[in-house]
């Protein structure tokens, strides 16, 4: 494949294969200036690394001014301790409120004390358990740099001085189905702010079957089995504990019970005075945030959140310095911030209207202050606000229509904006805390873009299957787009409940503008059951997974096909993980709109999907039947019409590879004729040479049978 590959040189279809692989490299566009941006605490300095070894600089944001960030003492000494010319390490992070430093060499840990020029060798587990990479937990050390907690073999929680080497068991499961942690609920365990206590939770999973991972690589194969938390599975027994490092007790905080089962969001509040954690209903419609004493044992009830249908992150759950607190809510139909009392009386809304606050980035208590992102026009832009604790003063700082990315100063007098829109390729700019721009830092240069001649894509309003409901949608076309041409269609879909593909945001590396280069319209469409809209939309398949979405796909796939150059007898989907079972239920309940589909690592059955996804939204199949029923795959696999491609890993703990047996075995049944692609110990996202070969193997299918022009040279460029 001519992956990277310059097109200039080439001609025909060998040259939209290189510029489909240049576009999903970010190969065509130029970008000049600071990217590796850090802010440094204390201080109005920023972090550019783009010096390399030894010469790290600070750099004041108003005046421009550099300085070494390092002093010649650290200097010398760091290349006392690792000789050669250069320092050790090409990144760092800073720790203690920026007296030390902390990175690796030579594949080891080391923290170095600014101050006193001390190295501290960190030591590290000498073994951990093979955690699956969808559970895993890492690692923490305490705030004071002597303890590291970690989780070795699925259930037992470690620490380990890292002066000493010492390990120190401190919870022990009674076999692997007695994990610390649960999936879904994180942080698995938390340390308190002065690093004297650690709360962690555990989870009996029995409950859960015992789902066998087959390792066929080998010459003599092995099973690998884990514990899956299936829709149709009960609920685990959930424990919060508390362990004081010093005295070495060991305290069971909270216990879930069968109506709120579910226990997260472990949190220390600053002071360290509390432990704060979410206790959560089996549907997930109601939370109570509860804090919990160490020093007097005392639990109490912070707040008490519940929804109609079900509670959505984030929270934006922030302590201030007096007691009081903020938290985020969708009350009103729209996620915004109130301010709270240590009681949980609410003293105040601090934001209101259509629109969503997405995140707190930043408090400026001493001026009573609240710096968030939020999302408006419908879900399309993303911009900096602020507004006083108070209520009043709520202002849009950022005001260049597109996407906004900022990262605020320590002291919350300047930030970083990464700016981009589809019109406009990403920038850098250091701006002042009222938007005022203070420099460039980092630009792109759309001259290549504008040579090859690629568009931005085409932003379209249109309406739900019920008529009446305004959904977004976007068109990517080929840079030699001619509109007296007919063009096949493929439409990307993932759209899952937590997620919005349709922004007003530029992507350097985009694969639907890349599959247009070679002859597709690609289509993606953001239906009722997406994030950024308010709960009303976000919650419109609730309960109707695989309905009222894949019918809002159908309807405005059909309102495309109204357009003159839309050839709506050649249309495709293609989709992974959630998107690959909506590709399934789109080709299954509408194949007169899409011919062919390409699904990966999908879920058939609904009652096969991992319960923390698809539970929130469907509830269990005895309290929805009708939902799970209409929902199910496997059920309208007879039906099959389309041409279709499964691909999967067999290695994926997410999506688990029965969901595609069971499929192929109602296929064969009905005599169905479909395609598959297996990949024996691949992941539920492909990657390395699995994530190409499932790449060409996609775009090959469509090539193939949706057939744009010139699609055989294609298809044979695609392979070289």
């Amino acid at each position: 494949m001519l992956l990277g590959t310059q097109p200039g040189g080439l001609s025909g279809q060998e040259s939209k294969v290189a510029l489909f692989g240049s576009m999903l490299k970010g190969e065509v566009l130029g970008t000049t200036g600071v990217q590796a941006v850090r802010w440094l605490p204390g201080s109005l300095g920023y972090l550019d690394e783009a010096s390399g070894q030894g010469g790290f600089v600070a750099i004041t944001p108003r005046t421009g001014a550099r300085a070494p960030v390092f002093t010649a003492a650290v200097v010398a000494k760091l290349r006392a301790e690792f000789p050669g010319p250069d320092l050790p390490f090409t990144r760092f992070d800073l720790e203690r409120n920026g007296t030390a430093i902390r990175f690796e060499s030579g594949g080891r840990p080391y923290l170095f004390a600014t101050d006193s020029l001390r190295l501290h060798r960190l030591a590290v587990p000498a073994k951990v358990g093979p955690l699956d990479l969808a559970t895993a937990e890492p690692g923490k050390y305490s705030p004071t740099w002597r303890h590291y907690a970690f989780i070795r073999d699925y259930d037992n929680l470690f620490l380990l001085d890292t002066e000493t080497g010492a390990e120190e068991q401190i919870a022990r499961g009674t076999s692997e189905d007695n994990l610390i942690g649960f999936l879904g609920a994180g942080p698995w365990f938390v340390w308190s702010p002065d690093g004297r206590r650690i709360a962690y939770l555990k989870a009996d999973q029995r409950g859960f079957h015992q789902y066998p991972i087959l390792r066929d690589l080998d010459r003599k194969a092995t099973v690998e089995r884990f514990r899956y938390p299936f829709t149709v599975d009960p609920d685990p027994p959930l424990e919060l504990h508390v362990y004081d490092v010093g005295t070495k007790r060991d305290v069971v905080v909270a216990q879930g019970n069968p109506a709120m089962p579910f226990l997260r969001d472990l949190e220390w509040v600053p002071d360290g005075s509390e432990l704060t954690y979410q206790v959560v209903s089996r549907f997930e419609n109601r939370l109570e945030l509860t804090g919990f004493d160490p020093r007097t044992g005392v639990t109490r009830t912070w707040l008490v959140d519940t929804s109609a249908t079900y509670l959505d992150p984030p929270n934006n759950f922030r302590v201030l310095a007096d007691g009081r607190f903020l938290w985020s809510s969708e009350g009103s139909g729209w996620r915004h911030l109130a301010l709270y009392d240590r009681q949980g009386r609410k003293l105040r809304q601090l934001t209101s209207g259509e629109w969503v606050v997405n995140e707190v980035v930043g408090i400026d208590e001493k001026a009573g202050i609240v710096f968030f992102t939020g999302v408006t026009n419908l879900g399309l832009e993303q911009h900096l606000f602020r507004v006083r604790l108070d209520g009043t003063g709520l202002t849009q700082v950022t005001r260049d229509s597109g996407w906004h990315e900022v990262s605020l100063s320590p002291d919350q007098t300047a930030f970083v904006d990464r700016h981009s829109s589809l019109r406009t390729p990403p920038s850098v700019t250091m701006r002042a805390i009222d938007g005022t721009a203070l420099r460039s830092m980092a630009t792109s240069d759309p001259a290549r873009l504008t040579a090859l001649g690629l568009t931005p894509p085409e932003l379209l309003t249109l309406r739900g299957a019920d008529g009446v409901t305004p959904i977004q949608g976007m068109l990517f076309r080929p840079a030699d787009f001619d509109p007296a041409k007919r063009y096949p269609v493929i439409v990307s879909v993932y759209g899952g409940p937590h997620t919005k593909a349709i922004r007003d945001r530029f992507e350097t590396t985009d694969f639907r503008a890349a599959l247009a280069q070679l002859g597709f319209l690609v289509f993606e469409v953001d239906a009722r059951g997406t994030l950024g809209r308010g709960k009303a939309f976000q919650s419109g398949n609730y309960l109707r997974m695989g309905q009222v979405d894949v019918d809002d796909q159908a309807a405005a796939v059909r309102q495309l096909g109204r357009r003159p150059y839309v050839d709506s007898t050649r249309i495709g989907v293609t989709g992974i993980s959630h998107g690959g079972y909506l590709t399934l239920m789109m080709v299954l309940r509408y194949p007169d709109v899409f011919q062919v589909g390409v699904t990966g690592a999908p879920i058939t059955d609904l009652r096969n999907g991992p319960r923390q996804y698809i539970g929130r939204i469907m509830r269990t199949p005895d309290a929805n039947a009708d939902g799970y029923e209409k929902g199910d795959v496997l059920g309208l696999a007879a039906t099959l019409r389309s041409r279709l491609l499964i691909f999967y890993g067999t290695n994926d703990h997410n999506a688990v590879v029965a969901n595609t047996m069971q499929l192929a075995r109602k296929l064969i049944d009905a005599g169905r004729p479909f395609d598959m692609a297996v990949y024996p110990n691949g992941d539920h996202v492909l990657g390395g040479a699995d994530g190409i070969h499932g790449l060409k193997t996609t775009v090959s299918y469509f090539l193939e049978h949706l057939r744009p022009e010139g699609w055989e040279a294609s298809r044979a460029a695609l392979w070289q």
